[in-house]
């Protein structure tokens, strides 16, 4: 590998890792430690379904996981009460998952978080810089889905 590429996997890792660093604190503190990053990316993506809620499969292809790693995750916010599973009134085989008030709640928290990530970083690049930016991680973002595909 040469010396642009090592550099280039360095930063990506790197980045990576900090995002992740930063999120898992950021969230642990707002959240007091009761959530974890993958129940509070559950929550979000629970909220962005039709109705505001969705099914453990259509969660899990959101997620691009496997339905029983969401249904373990379920289980677990349904038991610390932010979320609720019912039943569909016209197909007793289906079960759609829900917020509850307090998962509401954490799921505002995490976007706030993302905001002022975002915000921060907006604020320090100049247009034509953030404009480069969103250009280079869309192609990476379409390079990486392909690939997954």
């Amino acid at each position: 590998m040469n010396n642009r590429m090592q550099e280039l996997n360095t930063l990506f890792v790197d980045t990576f890792d900090a995002i992740r660093q930063v999120e898992e604190k950021s969230l642990k503190h707002v959240g007091g430690g009761k959530l974890s990053i993958a129940e509070f990316h559950t929550l979000e993506c629970i909220s962005e379904g039709e109705d505001n809620r969705r099914t453990v499969g259509e969660i899990a292809e959101a997620l691009s996981v496997t339905v029983p790693t969401v249904t373990v995750c379920v289980n677990k916010l349904v038991k610390k009460g932010y979320a609720v599973k019912t039943r569909s009134e016209t197909d007793a085989r289906v079960a759609y998952v829900e917020l509850t008030r307090e998962g509401r709640k954490m799921n505002r928290l995490h976007r706030y978080f993302h905001e002022q990530m975002l915000g921060a970083i907006d604020e320090e690049f100049s247009e034509e810089e953030m404009e480069y930016l969103l250009r280079c991680i869309r192609r990476l973002n379409m390079f990486f889905k392909e690939k997954s595909e």
